[in-house]
């Protein structure tokens, strides 16, 4: 009988993130948001750009999971704030949205895109 170890599991999906600074996140999230809904609102951008490279450059996380979620957690707060545009007002369909977008973040700042 095998043992299964969740906090193991974990470990295994590490990501590296490539040198950032925060025009690069700027301009990367200005094209996310081009493509996906929900957006954040125009005069709050540039703060929430901000708040993410602090945030990214604060936590040392290296697990996929947990920047998934810190991501999304991050979008939920901006949203129960009134700061994002299109919203839906379906939790689950704004999870989804959400996840995708910590998906598109992960995948566009990995070291090797």
């Amino acid at each position: 009988m095998s043992y299964y170890s969740y906090s193991k599991e974990i470990n295994h999906n590490n990501v590296v993130f490539r040198e950032f600074d925060v025009e690069s996140i700027k301009k990367m999230f200005t094209k996310i948001f081009e493509v996906y809904n929900p957006k954040i609102k125009a005069e709050i951008f540039d703060s929430f750009c901000e708040d993410f490279y602090d945030l990214a450059k604060e936590i040392h996380a290296p697990n996929e999971r947990m920047w998934r979620m810190i991501i999304t957690d991050m979008l939920f707060s901006y949203d129960e704030k009134g700061y994002l545009e299109q919203a839906s007002e379906d939790n689950t369909i704004k999870r989804r949205q959400f996840a995708i977008i910590a998906s598109v973040v992960i995948s566009k700042l990995r070291a090797n895109h």
